[in-house]
């Protein structure tokens, strides 16, 4: 999130319904918390995903948070199927920073619910931004997602499209509530097979301002990010439980007021190891 001066500010993310962890991390996205995908011959009503990520940085958005020190990311993560292609997640994600933001600088809170239809999944998601250190005022934020399952496709994209409305404060500290879209792809390749499988994947994301939400020193921009980069992960099945251990680089090249609040370096690499399980 930002810092008290908003030199800076993220669920899903989370992945099957946002954020957090993706953040979005996200990765971590408002990275947010990911979610691993339980396997088909173990039927499930219900999903708990934890986990840790260590990115060399904390981007939320574009917008930079830190770049100094250890950074952890974790996500703790409910999911429940209510009925035929309805789920519902709850969740918190927390990051925790040993550089200037201080120590337990965000942690969110979310709910969402997604439903299937086809080949598509919409849904809806409440988040709410917090510092437990002050470092920034909670933003509590309402957003709406569609996804599309294409992996039938000889090139699967798994595409996504989000639209985040901010309903109390700011993420880039400006005046006025914004309007978030960002639009995501995914392709991966399993380029080894077996118990153990290594998946490599090409995240590619864009954030754009639709009204108010990449707010600087010269006015509202609409541009914020575009990033991409490649993430290797190895799945690993035992019994009812998935291990995924993952790591890469992503980089993103910065408009003019994520820019402003990343030291006015352009461009912003951020190296990402973690591991993430779930039952």
């Amino acid at each position: 999130m930002r810092t008290t001066v908003w030199s800076v500010l993220i669920v899903a993310a989370f992945s099957t319904v946002a954020r957090a962890q993706e953040n979005n991390g996200g990765a971590p996205q408002v990275p947010a918390p990911a979610q691993t995908a339980v396997p088909a011959e173990i039927p499930k009503s219900y999903t708990v995903t934890l986990g840790v990520d260590f990115p060399t940085a904390y981007l939320f958005r574009g917008i930079h948070q830190e770049s100094a020190g250890m950074i952890a990311q974790s996500p703790i993560d409910l999911g429940v199927a209510l009925g035929k292609g309805v789920s519902l997640n709850v969740g918190q994600w927390y990051s925790m920073h040993s550089g200037p933001t201080g120590n337990f600088y965000e942690a969110d809170y979310y709910g969402s619910m997604t439903f299937t239809a086809g080949k598509l999944t919409p849904g809806v998601l409440f988040t709410s931004y917090t510092s437990p250190n002050d470092r920034f005022s909670t933003v509590h934020e309402l957003a709406a997602f569609v996804s599309l399952d294409d992996s039938a496709s000889p090139f699967p994209l798994a595409p996504k499209a989000t639209v985040a409305f901010e309903l109390d404060g700011q993420a880039d500290g400006g005046a006025s509530q914004g309007t978030y879209l960002e639009l995501a792809i995914k392709p991966a390749l399993k380029v080894i097979d077996g118990a153990r499988p290594l998946m490599l994947a090409v995240p590619v994301r864009v954030g754009l301002s639709l009204k108010d939400y990449y707010e600087g020193p010269n006015g509202s921009d609409t541009f914020g990010f575009f990033s991409t980069g490649l993430i290797a992960s190895v799945p690993i099945t035992a019994g009812k439980v998935v291990w995924d251990v993952h790591g890469g680089l992503d980089v993103s090249w910065l408009g003019t007021n994520t820019k402003f609040l990343n030291g006015n370096d352009a461009m912003k690499p951020v190296g990402i190891f973690g591991i993430t399980i779930t039952y």
